[in-house]
């Protein structure tokens, strides 16, 4: 897939084993998780391979990271997305499935260049707002590894543009204006689902953080590991190595072959 913001080619890899355990396993942030997921099932065609510690996916913009997270979602997993909330309505509270596309939901984070932005000639990555009160106004689009350092603090906002909007001057309407271009470079991809309840008809917004809900998945997918392979070593006497290796398709065919001799039995 070709990431929205630096038009950067990913290409994505099947999971085995070993890539299952790693996310159970893992630590840190649900951000920092994501960005070893990354590492390890996405590259980038044109770079190096990334560092094992996720560095290189904590150094792209967040839009770029979590268009990839859903571009290997959509890889492992197909390119429908089902979503479970409940109806807010303290009359209702009903149960919701909301079912839409990848493809589809990646449309609208397509990136635009408002007038009056200039590229910096010695600062790469930065980007020049013309035209402010104030004089000019430089700024660079959040990384993964600023989102990570505000995430959860009260003032994450204010956090946020110290690290990415510099200028001479640092009023509230040259701030406001380079968020804007901001946003619309590197548009939002976690962002609220809205729609109306089947039952109470009252409008519903249910908030789509992608690295949370991708790694969800994920695990889910993962949580049977354990068994497989104690099933496995038990019946063929493998080693964990060689168990690990095996695609989930392959590891769950032997399981399977195993559970139905010893229902015969």
């Amino acid at each position: 897939m070709e990431l929205p913001v630096s038009r950067k080619t990913v290409e994505f890899r099947w999971l085995d084993g070993n890539d299952e355990l790693t996310i159970l396993e893992a630590r840190g942030g649900i951000v920092e998780q994501a960005a070893l997921v990354l590492t390890r099932l996405a590259a980038v065609t044109s770079e190096a391979a990334p560092s094992a510690n996720g560095a290189f996916w904590r150094r792209m913009t967040v839009t770029d990271f979590e268009a990839a997270l859903l571009g290997l979602r959509r890889f492992l997993f197909g390119d429908t997305m089902e979503c479970l909330f409940r109806c807010m309505s303290p009359l209702c509270g009903a149960k919701i499935e909301s079912k839409f596309s990848i493809s589809v939901f990646l449309e609208t984070a397509t990136p635009r260049v408002s007038r009056g932005i200039v590229e910096s000639t010695d600062r790469p990555g930065w980007f020049l707002l013309e035209r402010t009160r104030g004089g000019d106004l430089c700024f660079r689009l959040p990384a993964v590894e600023d989102q990570i350092s505000v995430v959860g603090k009260p003032d994450a906002r204010r956090l946020l543009a110290n690290r990415c909007i510099e200028s001479q001057r640092r009023n509230a309407l040259a701030i406001a204006a380079a968020e804007r271009a901001m946003e619309a470079m590197a548009p939002l991809v976690s962002k609220p689902l809205e729609g109306l309840c089947p039952e109470c008809r009252a409008r519903v917004t249910m908030p789509l953080h992608v690295p949370t809900f991708v790694l969800q998945e994920l695990r889910m997918a993962a949580t049977g590991i354990h068994a497989e392979i104690h099933t496995i070593a038990k019946a063929y006497h493998w080693d964990e190595a060689s168990i690990l290796a095996m695609p989930p398709s392959r590891r769950q065919a032997y399981v399977d072959s195993i559970r139905g001799d010893e229902r015969l039995n």
